[in-house]
C-alpha cells in the first residue's frame, strides 16, 4: 500500500474518531450551560447528523481506498476494514432507526423537559437514548481499534534477507 492510500485511510478515520471524542465533550458542555434540556437536545440532534454525515463518508472513502489499494476484494476482508464495515452499519442504524424514532418521540412530547418521566413516551425515548449511547460508544471503539490497525498496517511486505545474497569469504 503506498503512502498516499495509507494517509487517506488514516486521514477520513482520525477524523471520524476526533469527531466523535470532539462530540462528547461538546455534549456534555451544551448540557451543562443550556438552561433548557430542550434547546440543548435540539442543537445535539443538529450534531449528531452531522456527525453520522461525516462518518458514513469517512467509511466510503476509507473502504474506497482499501479496495483500490489492494487492487482487490481482499482489501475489504482486513481487520480494520471489517471494522469500519460495521461502524458504517452501526451509524446507518443509528440515523435512521434510532435517531429518527427519538425526533418522532421528540415531537410528540412537545417538550422533553415538561414530559413527566412516567410517560410511555418519555420512556421510549429514554431507552432509545440509551441505545443510541452504547452504539456511538461501540462505533468510537471499533474506530480506535480500526485507527490503529490501519496505522500499523506494514506499508509493503519486508523483504527476508537471502542466504544467496550473504557471501561468505572462503579461504583458499
Amino acid at each position: 500500500m503506498t503512502a498516499i492510500w495509507r494517509f487517506l485511510k488514516v486521514f477520513t478515520l482520525g477524523t471520524w474518531v476526533g469527531a466523535m471524542i470532539f462530540f462528547g465533550f461538546v455534549a456534555g458542555v451544551l448540557f451543562a450551560q443550556l438552561k433548557s434540556p430542550d434547546e440543548a437536545g435540539n442543537i445535539v440532534g443538529i450534531l449528531v447528523w452531522g456527525l453520522h454525515i461525516l462518518g458514513i463518508v469517512a467509511a466510503i472513502i476509507y473502504l474506497a481506498v482499501a479496495l483500490i489499494a489492494a487492487r482487490s476484494w481482499k482489501g475489504l476482508v482486513q481487520p480494520a476494514s471489517i471494522l469500519v464495515g460495521l461502524m458504517l452499519i452501526a451509524t446507518l442504524v443509528s440515523q435512521l432507526w434510532i435517531v429518527h424514532t427519538m425526533d418522532t418521540l421528540r415531537q410528540q412530547m412537545g417538550s422533553y423537559a415538561s414530559t413527566p418521566a412516567s410517560s410511555p413516551l418519555r420512556q421510549q425515548f429514554d431507552h432509545l437514548h440509551v441505545l443510541s449511547v452504547r452504539v456511538e460508544t461501540g462505533v468510537l471503539i471499533a474506530g480506535i481499534v480500526a485507527l490503529f490497525l490501519t496505522v500499523w498496517q506494514r506499508i509493503s511486505p519486508r523483504a527476508l534477507p537471502s542466504t544467496a545474497a550473504v557471501s561468505t569469504p572462503t579461504n583458499k
